[in-house]
């Protein structure tokens, strides 16, 4: 018998799951299932199989029931409420009537239901919880058998319609032994029983899943065409929809800029330096300019840009390279080379005033001609040793600079090196030659 109800419900099973693969609903007329709220009926015929079958009605005041029990077939309604479409709580009620054993049994079952996944029309469930059974026999001399329990349930609901569905579970239950020994000498053992059920369902109420409104939004931009104003290229909707490399709000067709972040009044093209000269257009965009300069600083004001100014700090024309008038040549010929009259005390970098009236007139010039820069070289003749010679070359070069800075010429234009007898003009061999090479001498670096 048992293998037979074990076929007859592996035959139910396979059917609901074929006539539900063939009834699955379109995804357009799916729906989600279970929903939040709703409440679950289901009414199914299945197997009851007694893995334990001397888990007999005992009852400690008569005889316990004197067969062995045979497999049946039971009835199970349930009821279940979905708390949302995870978690639910379900009552069923399941009757073997007594057609093949001498005894009816019925069971009542109170699960805490889990749905692990929410698919449209296929719900897989599992769910565990208390129990109580009662085995209730024919014959009026033996007494009925309520005991406690604890079951399992696992199944899947298919929902190929709107509210009407399948389900197909197996119950695992567990009848506790709460009875002493009977009259007969027998105790009572731990039932464990198994129900394999296949019916219909109906689902009542719930939420309703909210319908997502069909929006067109042809460039798939997020901004919907109505609000769109280049609905067939996708864009940002600081610019209404239409493309905007540069993030500035303006459209890139209305942007002289595109790919340059700027603000509106300039047509999308940026000013760094804020001299309302749009930085394309200007010849030097990080510093501010007049725009007769095309956006160039002009530091001297001689309305040549600092960019073209050989001179940038001093006014200057234009045919010099924004320089003054450089020097006459008898000037550069006087005052480049050996300087004759400048002197020192004997092997020092004190200047003997004798020679103050030449070192003047040097002042004056560069005071005249303010783009001069002049290297002040140091020279000695070889007597003594090299190191001191070296030194003292530089130091009297430095005493130069400083007479002539006390004069009013800037640090910066006067430079100093000392070379010690590496560049003698004559023989160290007399003392007329080694006069030679005690000298001064200006190079002018800059005109």
């Amino acid at each position: 018998m048992r293998h037979h109800l074990g076929r007859a419900c592996a035959i139910l099973v396979l059917a609901a799951l074929t006539f539900a693969t063939v009834a699955t609903p379109t995804e357009a007329e799916a729906r989600p299932f279970p929903k939040k709220g709703a409440v679950e009926v289901a009414l199914q015929l299945g197997g009851l199989f007694f893995l334990k079958d001397t888990a007999v009605p005992f009852d400690s005041a008569g005889p316990a029931f004197p067969e062995t029990l045979q497999d049946t077939f039971a009835y199970t309604l349930s009821g279940t409420y979905d708390f949302t479409r995870m978690f639910g709580l379900e009552l069923a009620l399941q009757l073997a009537p007594a057609e093949v054993n001498r005894l009816s049994v019925f069971s009542a079952h109170l699960d805490f239901i889990v749905h692990p996944i929410t698919h449209d029309w296929f719900v897989p469930f599992i769910g565990v919880g208390p129990s109580f059974a009662t085995l209730i026999p024919q014959d009026d001399d033996l007494a009925s058998d309520s005991d406690p329990g604890l079951n399992v349930v696992a199944g899947v609901k298919l929902f190929p319609w709107e509210q009407i569905g399948f389900r197909a579970d197996v119950r695992y239950l567990a009848r506790f032994a709460t009875a002493s020994d009977a009259p007969d000498g027998r105790s009572e053992v731990m039932g464990h029983d198994l129900v394999a059920s296949f019916g219909l369902m109906a689902t009542f109420g719930g939420e309703e899943q909210k319908k997502t409104p069909i929006v067109l939004d042809t460039d798939g931009d997020g901004i919907l065409d109505t609000a769109d104003a280049c609905p067939t290229v996708p864009g940002q909707a600081s610019a209404k929809g239409c493309p905007d490399n540069d993030g500035d709000t303006i459209a890139n067709s209305d942007d002289a800029c595109p790919d340059d972040a700027g603000p509106v009044e300039y047509k999308g093209c940026p000013d760094q330096d804020g001299d309302t000269i749009v930085d394309k257009d200007d010849r030097c965009p990080t510093q501010p300019g007049p725009v007769a300069l095309k956006g160039c600083p002009d530091d001297d004001s001689d309305q040549i840009a600092n960019l073209d100014d050989r001179c940038p700090t001093i006014p200057g024309e234009e045919q010099y390279q924004g320089c003054p008038p450089p020097p006459p040549d008898e000037i550069v010929k006087r005052f480049n080379g050996k300087i004759e009259g400048i002197n020192f005390e004997v092997d020092s970098d004190v200047i003997k005033p004798e020679s103050f009236p030449v070192l003047d007139e040097a002042v004056k010039v560069m005071a005249e001609y303010k783009q001069l820069r002049v290297l002040i070289e140091g020279h000695t003749s070889s007597e003594g040793t090299y190191e001191h010679n070296k030194d003292l070359s530089k130091r009297r070069a430095e005493s130069v600079k400083k007479y002539m800075v006390s004069k009013g010429i800037t640090d910066d234009r006067l430079e100093t090196k000392g070379f010690g007898p590496d560049h003698p003009v004559a023989p160290n061999d007399t003392e007329k030659n080694r006069k030679k090479n005690r000298r001064i001498e200006f190079k002018i670096l800059f005109q």
